[in-house]
């Protein structure tokens, strides 16, 4: 007989992941006496830095390359509105051509991990105008909104101990029922004190649930403002503050 062939097994080696996309998130903050500044990274990879190219169009419709940088100088800001590590601002001298608009500079951002390339222009006049005009009160309104979370925490505190004292009040209650000697109306009293109680906390409740979400709500649309610096993106988030500095008084004139 002749030989026959036997096919090999196939064996389950496991497939490996599709690596994540890219998001890269940057801006140009400004070309002033021939530097430019701004910032870039990828949130898919925090720890990369990102290269950065500067071109511009020239009049005759050729493109040309003024700079090139490296987005990891640390940045406050960019900390603060958690941006990784913070490391991913960038500045550069430019050689600016003669006859050449500072505002048509460009930055091209590469993405080592995934080659994913990204284009930000230069904010305009009109976006410029709007973020020093709001500038002040965003300030102002992130106070509040510190102010705001440390009146959520004295409210959380105060419902902890709303609920023990509901838990005090049924033993009491149970205790009351029990015993031979409890009269009527203190079991009455203690009976209304308990439900006045749950009223109370399951109010707390919803009022911290519905804060939750408004500040949440906020700290998103002020990432998005950071990101984009779009005029109604700068609108969303001070309507968000709005939403929130009225959830607080609300709630507080209520359980205080």
């Amino acid at each position: 007989m002749p030989d026959v062939a036997t096919p090999d097994t196939l064996s389950s080696t496991p497939v490996a992941a599709e690596p994540a996309a890219s998001v890269i998130e940057g801006r140009v903050d400004a070309v002033q006496a021939g530097r430019i500044y701004g910032w870039a990274w990828d949130r898919s990879y925090p720890t990369d830095r990102l290269t950065v190219e500067f071109r511009a169009e020239m009049p005759d419709g050729r493109s040309v390359v003024l700079g090139r940088a490296l987005a990891d100088r640390p940045r406050e800001d960019l900390v603060g509105g958690n941006f990784g590590d913070g490391h991913h601002a960038f500045e550069a001298d430019l050689e600016i051509p003669a006859g050449l608009d500072p505002t048509r500079v460009v930055a091209v951002v590469a993405a080592p991990s995934t080659g994913t390339i990204a284009t930000f222009a230069q904010p305009s006049a009109e976006e410029e105008l709007l973020e020093r005009t709001l500038a002040p009160h965003l300030v102002r309104i992130a106070a509040g909104l510190d102010a705001a979370r440390r009146d959520h925490q004295q409210i959380a505190a105060g419902q902890q101990g709303i609920a023990r004292l509901l838990r005090e009040t049924q033993e009491r209650i149970a205790a009351g029922q029990s015993g031979a000697n409890t009269a009527a109306s203190q079991q009455a009293a203690l009976s209304e004190a308990l439900h006045g109680l749950q009223e109370r906390v399951a109010g707390l409740e919803v009022f911290l649930v519905r804060m939750d979400t408004t500040l949440r709500g906020f700290d998103d649309a002020l990432k998005v403002k950071s990101a984009k610096s779009h005029a109604p993106t700068i609108i969303a988030a001070l309507a968000s503050a709005v939403g929130a500095f009225a959830a607080t008084v609300i709630g507080l004139a209520i359980f205080r």
